[in-house]
């Protein structure tokens, strides 16, 4: 059925017709979308790996500033310590109090004590 022979066929019918894929057409068509997927699926593993990369060198990094940050700590520790500051030479060179007076803590209740030292019997 050619549209030469038969006029009143309409030219969608026989474009149908005429397209018809071969076995050779329908093998590279699935090759060529085997390919495409294979390399889309390349592309994705690539972009999954470079994100992981990423986040195991921002985990290191975050590793080794929370270590940093433990041996700042230590350092500022051991700069704010009892021995550290009475060793220091503008501690030593301070006036000694005559009379301290210390406040105590009992029962959570605060009391001031005038007198924490004994005192000495007063000299005629």
């Amino acid at each position: 059925m050619k549209k030469w022979k038969i006029p009143f066929l309409s030219t969608r019918k026989t474009i149908r017709e005429n397209f018809k894929l071969n076995f050779t057409q329908s093998y590279v068509l699935t090759l060529v979308l085997i390919g495409i997927l294979g390399v889309y699926y390349v592309w994705t593993l690539n972009a999954n790996a470079t994100r992981w990369y990423t986040m195991r060198n921002l985990e290191m990094s975050k590793r080794t500033l929370l270590f940093e940050d433990n041996l700042l700590d230590v350092k500022i520790a051991e700069v704010e310590s009892l021995n550290n500051v009475t060793s220091n030479l503008v501690v030593q060179k301070m006036e000694k109090i005559d009379k301290p007076q210390y406040l105590i803590l009992k029962d959570s209740n605060l009391a001031f004590s005038n007198n924490w030292q004994k005192t000495e019997p007063a000299k005629n």
